[in-house]
Parts: C-alpha cells; sequence; structure tokens
C-alpha cells in the first residue's frame, strides 16, 4: 500500500507494507571467495558476532576465513553454523567480497544457488557487469553493491573501499 502527499513543490510518498522480518528469522550467509587468489572474508569472527548479538542467524562456509587467517573455530566461538556452500548461498542475506561468479568446483553459476529475492551486499561493479545484473534482477535479489557507496564524508562509515585502504596502510 502507498500513500502520497504533495507539501509545497515536493511531493512525499509513504509506504505502508508489512512490518517486516524479524532478524532471529533471518540468515546471514558468508561464503568463500572463490575468485583467484582473493583472501578476504566478507565478515570476521567479530563481525559475526556483533550480528549475533543483533539477533540474526549466520552461516559461514567451511573454510571461508582460512585465507584471512580466521579458522572455523573462531567462527562458531562467536555464534556462526559451518555449513557447505549450496546452504550458505540459499541465506536471505547475502555478503560477499568478489560478485557472485560460475563456481568450476560445482559446474554452476553461484547467482543460481541464491534463495529467490534474496539480498546481496557485495562488490558488483554494475555498469561493468551487466549479465550478472540480469541474472541477479530474474532472482529477484537486491543488491547493494558497496562498490557504488559515495566516497564522502557523511558516508564514510560505509565506504569500503576507505576501510580496505586503511587496513593495506
Amino acid at each position: 500500500r502507498c500513500q502520497s502527499e504533495v507539501k509545497g513543490q515536493f511531493k512525499y510518498f509513504f509506504v505502508f507494507d508489512s512490518p517486516g522480518i524479524p532478524y532471529k528469522q533471518l540468515t546471514v550467509g558468508v561464503p568463500k571467495e572463490i575468485f583467484q587468489n582473493e583472501r578476504r572474508v566478507a565478515l570476521s569472527p567479530a563481525g559475526v558476532q556483533a550480528l549475533i548479538k543483533q539477533g540474526f542467524n549466520v552461516v559461514v562456509e567451511s573454510g571461508a576465513g582460512e585465507p584471512s587467517k580466521f579458522p572455523d573455530e573462531q567462527y562458531t566461538q562467536a555464534g556462526a553454523a559451518i555449513k557447505d556452500v549450496k546452504d550458505v548461498l540459499a541465506s536471505d542475506l547475502l555478503v560477499k567480497v568478489r560478485a557472485p561468479t560460475f563456481n568450476p568446483a560445482l559446474g554452476i553459476h553461484e547467482v543460481d544457488l541464491m534463495k529467490d529475492a534474496s539480498t546481496l551486499v557485495s562488490f558488483i561493479y554494475p555498469a561493468q557487469n551487466p549479465e550478472l545484473m540480469d541474472m541477479l534482477s530474474k532472482k529477484k535479489t537486491t543488491v547493494l553493491a558497496m562498490d557504488q557507496v559515495p566516497r564522502v564524508t557523511i558516508a564514510q562509515g560505509y565506504d569500503a573501499l576507505s576501510s580496505m585502504a586503511n587496513i593495506a596502510g
């Protein structure tokens, strides 16, 4: 349901929808990055612990943190469940460093394993990946492209490129 109201020269839209889904019913998935030589992981055990405290369920693919020196045990201690790639990619909210790609070990594209109407937070580079965007659109995926976050002071807390530069420094 949507309602609009005009005040002066501006038109405001109010969306009245369902109250949403409680965090405890949402699963956040952290898959292992399969891009060649990628050593980062989308969430550290500390990040997992913060999400668990908020009430989310978190599943991490076995070995996802190994290249970043985060063993599975640290994720389980933080409250995450260790699952296989198919279970992780079927999460409600998926966090990845690199955009989804074809998984040669499984012989299928990661998008094909994603749940319909899920949310993806990742570096996507939409203008450079129209085929990927089309695949995600067909799955009705909500995409938060981290590379599209403005690099301004007010958004600096969400600017992953600055965060990576700080870590590298």
